[in-house]
């Protein structure tokens, strides 16, 4: 009889009908319950979806534009109007607007010369215990997203970001703690570039200088010019000289800098270059991703791109990039002390 019931209960099993009760071999009832996801986990899952969908190329675009507005039709369900969050290692951002910035303002778009964007933004992992936390793993897809350029349509590589996630009672993420590892390989894969070649950081210098004085001007200018700079100081100071060096320095375009960008690569070569690991540092890294965010915003941004790095690109310790500001980034509260944030209520 036990065999038969074991049989019958298999059948049901494979059938996908709901279970009632059984009698156990002891007499006893034994309630087996065949339960679908609660509606917190769904919602939070297409909460977290939804955010990566407008990191895919061109759907970031609209909110980029919008980035200085304290309402972003778009993601105003999506985020708390007072999120924050910490993502590792690029830097805090401590309200709606700078998050909004890290999410949109940098993911890659085509520019001439690297058709590369996001093309696909995949969730393999995901968990969400309660209607206030869950934890997720995404999967970027990186590919050739301009037709006129190379690579249209192949995959060049892909980006990993895991971590966690706090949700308000309307559903909204207002808090999160997330991780992108590997961003150098990423990076150079990227870019297609090796960015510990002195040359490749020479003409990253340059990109960037020329980019600070295109898109922060007016109150927002960085680097003025200073009658005191020149070519043949600038060039002093690379190590090169002008006969003997004329094909590598006409390659990188050194004698079409301006004043001002003749001004700003002479003083950012007091800084160290950088990995992109380790991009919350007073570095020239640190300084090209802020220079993307200021195409958008160039008021919050531009100072970060400035010599003294404007409270952003400046060194900060281990424990301050990793432990430090968890009371203003998380908030603290009686039901949830920063350490606690991301731990279900219940728990």
């Amino acid at each position: 009889m036990y065999r038969l019931q074991a049989i019958f209960i298999l059948l049901l099993l494979w059938s996908g009908l709901p279970i009632a009760v059984f009698a156990s071999p002891a007499g006893s009832p034994r309630h087996i319950v065949k339960r679908g996801k609660p509606e917190y986990y769904t919602r939070n899952f297409n909460t977290i979806s939804s955010i990566y969908k407008f990191t895919i190329f061109p759907n970031m675009q609209p909110i980029i534009a919008q980035a200085q507005n304290a309402n972003i039709p778009e993601v105003a369900e999506l985020f708390s109007p007072n999120v924050s969050g910490r993502i590792q290692d690029v830097g805090n951002f401590t309200n709606f607007r700078t998050s909004i910035e890290y999410f949109y303002g940098l993911a890659p778009q085509p520019r001439p010369g690297n058709p590369a964007a996001i093309t696909a933004a995949t969730i393999p992992q995901f968990v969400s215990g309660c209607p206030e936390v869950a934890t997720s793993t995404v999967y970027f897809t990186i590919s050739g997203a301009d037709p006129h350029q190379s690579k249209f349509g192949e995959v060049i590589t892909y980006l990993k970001q895991t971590g966690f996630w706090h949700f308000d009672s309307e559903g909204r993420v207002d808090y999160y703690d997330l991780y992108i590892p590997a961003l150098g390989d990423f990076t150079t894969i990227l870019n297609g570039a090796d960015f510990n070649d002195p040359t490749v950081q020479t003409l990253a210098r340059k990109q960037l200088c020329q980019g600070a004085q295109a898109f922060c001007t007016g109150a927002n200018a960085q680097y003025k010019p200073n009658l005191g700079i020149n070519l043949k100081k600038l060039l002093s100071q690379l190590g090169l000289n002008m006969l003997t060096d004329q094909k590598l320095i006409s390659t990188l375009g050194l004698t079409s800098l301006n004043a001002g960008e003749l001004t700003c690569m002479s003083r950012l070569l007091e800084k160290d270059f950088g990995i992109f690991d380790k991009l919350w540092s007073d570095t020239i890294v640190c300084r090209i991703v802020h220079l993307m965010l200021a195409q958008s915003d160039p008021e919050e941004h531009c100072p970060h791109v400035g010599f003294d790095g404007g409270m952003k690109c400046v060194e900060y310790p281990y424990e301050k990039r990793l432990f430090g500001d968890d009371d203003r980034l998380f908030g603290t509260t009686d039901q949830y002390p920063h350490i606690d944030r991301f731990i279900c209520p219940d728990v």
